[in-house]
């Protein structure tokens, strides 16, 4: 079984047709690459993916579960997230500081304790793993 399958994924922008029946496979434990011109379309198929946009037609499967037209959120829950291109993200904190910022959706605070600054139990536990 593929660990992410795309078929026949369509995208349009009014009258722009950025994807047209593209159709990827990627086998568990492979490592691909997606290549090509400035305005290929890598970037709407990774956005398809990541459920940041919904294909007019297609379908995308990841460990054998339908995700199109999820919200990104719960596409990341799932084990799929995406990064920018932007390399300058908190010019403030150190290196370490931004990629922790990245792992947030491992320290299940949630937004009343964040709120009111609770700790999850465990939480200092956690965060001093992902420091390592």
């Amino acid at each position: 079984m593929s660990l992410l399958t795309a078929k026949n994924i369509s995208k349009r922008f009014g009258g722009l047709q950025a994807l047209t029946a593209l159709d990827v496979t990627v086998e568990e434990k492979s490592i691909h690459s997606v290549i090509g011109p400035n305005g290929a379309g890598k970037t709407t198929f990774f956005n398809c993916i990541t459920g940041f946009y919904h294909p007019e037609e297609g379908e995308v499967i990841f460990n054998g579960e339908p995700i199109q037209g999820m919200q990104p959120d719960r596409v990341a829950d799932r084990g799929i997230a995406r990064t920018y291109q932007n390399i300058r993200l908190f010019a403030n904190v150190t290196v370490l500081e931004n990629v922790l910022v990245g792992m947030h959706r491992h320290l299940r605070t949630g937004w009343f304790g964040a709120v009111l600054r609770f700790r999850a139990p465990g939480a200092r536990k956690r965060k001093h793993e992902l420091r390592r």
